[in-house]
């Protein structure tokens, strides 16, 4: 009888855990993780742990964290992708940026933000916005790993800082970044995750020839917003080329969303659409009178054109600007 009340204890405890719970790890080893997601083609949490030389029990913390905040995306639970555009070989604050709006997009960040601009502590934030939430097991020690990646990488409390800010100051930075250097070249390189040998070899040989590079797999959920997901990445960026191929022009992200609402924010920013062709497939109509860099017949002479016109094109600013 003993033994079956314990069972019973234990289920009721079980049942008794906080459904929303972070895994208690230390941050910085997170940018090896996504450089590795950004990297490697539909890698597992194995091949991410090998790539970001940490152990495979940390890299499984990671990456729950990672995809509980919407920064990785797993379709069948053994594989990850990029679920937000990531600066690779970018800096650390650079990389920080990118956590950090992905915790202002959160709704239980949004919603701790809330109750402390209602006056509460951040302690009696955390628990309301727990709540609010949807947890019927509240535990701090659940919620206080995802506060403590909040506070590291700054601003997310400061209730004057918005996604909308991160972007600004993605603005600005492009501003100095022209002023201080008219040659250096930012691109924002957005591909279906079936052409990732592909688009990983052209981003380390555009690294190479000086251009830095934001990878973005072309990812959708239902209620994604594509002008404002990628919005921070495409404020830094020069060059917005998107990899056109059968896997791409028959994936959602162009059948629905590369149209008005994306291309006219491209446009606004001042970025340079640069297509780049690396198969027969149509060229979607929204990009369709755009010059495009041609892969098909050779990829040496297809990747001398693409930096040439990067190179070579001037840059401009944001019209805020």
């Amino acid at each position: 009888m003993a033994k079956a009340g314990t069972k019973k204890s234990q289920s009721s405890t079980k049942n008794q855990r906080s459904t929303i719970r972070y895994e208690a790890v230390k941050i910085d080893p997170l940018f090896g993780v996504l450089d590795a997601v950004a990297w490697l083609d539909n890698p597992t949490a194995k091949q991410i742990a090998i790539f970001a030389n940490i152990d495979p029990r940390t890299a499984g913390k990671l990456l729950k964290n990672a995809r509980l905040i919407g920064l990785v995306q797993s379709p069948d639970g053994t594989k990850y992708l990029l679920a937000q555009p990531y600066p690779y070989k970018g800096t650390k604050d650079e990389k920080q940026k990118v956590v950090r709006e992905a915790l202002l997009r959160l709704p239980l960040i949004g919603y701790i933000r809330e109750f402390i601009g209602l006056g509460d502590d951040l302690q009696s934030a955390m628990r309301k916005a727990a709540v609010v939430a949807g947890e019927a097991n509240y535990s701090r020690n659940a919620i206080a790993p995802l506060v403590e990646w909040a506070n590291s990488v700054g601003s997310v409390f400061d209730l004057e800082v918005r996604v909308e800010t991160l972007v600004n100051q993605a603005v600005i930075a492009k501003v100095a970044r022209h002023a201080e250097s008219k040659l250096e070249r930012v691109a924002f390189l957005s591909h279906s995750s079936k052409d990732k040998p592909f688009v990983r070899k052209l981003a380390a040989d555009l690294v190479a020839s000086g251009v830095k590079v934001w990878i973005d797999e072309q990812r959708i959920l239902v209620g994604d917003s594509i002008p404002e997901k990628v919005a921070q990445g495409l404020a830094e960026s020069d060059f917005f080329l998107i990899v056109i191929s059968h896997n791409s022009v028959g994936s959602s992200w162009v059948k629905k969303e590369l149209s008005n609402a994306l291309i006219q924010e491209i446009e606004r920013r001042k970025v340079t659409i640069l297509p780049i062709k690396i198969d027969a497939a149509k060229m979607p109509d929204s990009i369709g009178d755009k010059l495009y860099a041609d892969f098909q017949d050779s990829y040496e002479e297809g990747l001398k054109g693409l930096v040439e016109s990067i190179k070579a094109r001037e840059v401009t600013d944001d019209d805020r600007n």
